[in-house]
């Protein structure tokens, strides 16, 4: 058994394309986005090749952005991955994704709760 995500990150590389899929990492915490094909290639890869290197990933704290559009594909491919995928937005390591509704709310919510704790 192998251990760190470097040559994971890099054996991943090599299960998409990366002119369609791109990997972010910030410590044990990935990301990925470009096209939906290339980054349902990416999470199945790192599904079946990170345990080999001791990351296992969490579905159920992953969450797939996609544009509306896509929305209903998206749901459709990913359909029992466990994965929360929404059109919406999400928190993503202390910032906020999505669209400019669910940005807004986040930050008011947020500056309610500071008013508050004032």
């Amino acid at each position: 058994m192998h251990w760190g995500v470097k040559p994971l990150i890099t054996e991943l590389s090599s299960a998409v394309d990366t002119s369609a899929c791109k990997q972010i990492w910030y410590a044990d915490d990935s990301t990925a986005a470009g096209k939906l094909e290339e980054i349902k290639k990416w999470w199945d890869s790192l599904c079946i090749r990170g345990p080999q290197y001791g990351y296992h990933p969490k579905p159920s704290k992953s969450v797939l952005i996609v544009k509306e559009d896509c929305l209903q594909l998206a749901k459709q491919m990913f359909k029992g991955s466990g994965i929360k995928v929404t059109s919406e937005g999400e928190r993503h390591l202390g910032a906020v994704l999505g669209t400019e509704e669910f940005r807004r709310g986040y930050v008011e919510d947020k500056v309610t709760k500071w008013v508050k704790d004032v």
